[in-house]
């Protein structure tokens, strides 16, 4: 399940940060914002997502799917 992997990977495994994420995405209204959004005020907090390229890479894919 991808939102498991997601969580666990790049979420240090906390559902509720996941979550409270997801709720911030959802008020926004492109994916140039969303992926702003994240590059700056997500990422930082869990080490840029060091080493958690293929998770990072499906999680934006999946991301910009919903802006389509």
């Amino acid at each position: 399940n991808d939102r498991l992997a997601y969580i666990k990977h790049l979420f240090d495994g906390n559902a509720a940060d996941y979550n409270r994420v997801l709720s911030q995405l959802n008020t926004i209204e492109t994916f140039a914002e969303a992926h702003q959004f994240i590059q700056q005020q997500i990422k930082p907090d869990y080490n840029n997502w060091e080493d958690k390229g293929d998770y990072e890479t499906r999680f934006l894919e999946i991301l910009q799917q919903k802006f389509n």
